[in-house]
């Protein structure tokens, strides 16, 4: 039972971070007794960044780095020595997330736009992947696939909006 615990953690980690990051968005929303939806926007695009980015990236780094075969095995992938690198890639993006949850919209901003790359590249490359390869192992077209699909859709709309808040406050 605990083996299954843990292997659906770490399988479905990245849909398990994006949960948890919009269900203390909403926590913290409520305990400011219902903000306008901008400030739930700002408040969403925090968490999302330190929850649903920072983490899932540092974790992919250690798993991609530290144990390449369980990794690659779980996308559907040989072993790799790029998985080096792409584990440096998610660490620096992970770590921008962690960073970003308490930095200024300008570094926000940026974060996001680096990670809605990121991720949107990857998923195109899933795809790409289920396509050509007929690849649908669950780190290729499980959950994975589906939160480089969902964060960075989120993140968008949690930038524009506050960007349009933000635009609307300077004005008044």
């Amino acid at each position: 039972m605990i083996e299954s615990l843990i292997r659906t953690l770490l399988t479905d980690f990245s849909l398990i971070m994006l949960v948890v990051a919009v269900a203390l968005a909403i926590a913290a929303h409520l305990r400011g007794h219902g903000e306008p939806r901008e400030h739930f926007a700002n408040r969403l695009l925090g968490w999302l960044l330190l929850v649903a980015v920072g983490l899932p990236g540092i974790y992919t780094f250690v798993m991609h780095v530290f144990f390449p075969a369980t990794s690659a095995a779980n996308i559907g992938w040989a072993v790799s020595p790029f998985q080096y690198e792409v584990g440096i890639a998610d660490l620096t993006v992970g770590v921008l997330g962690v960073v970003a949850f308490w930095g200024n919209f300008g570094f926000r901003l940026a974060t996001a736009i680096a990670t809605i790359l990121w991720l949107g590249g990857d998923a195109v490359g899933h795809v790409r992947q289920m396509i050509a390869a007929k690849n649908f192992a669950p780190g290729n077209a499980g959950p994975w696939f589906w939160t480089d699909v969902i964060v960075p859709l989120l993140l968008v709309i949690c930038v524009v909006v506050v960007r349009k808040w933000q635009e609307h406050i300077s004005r008044a």
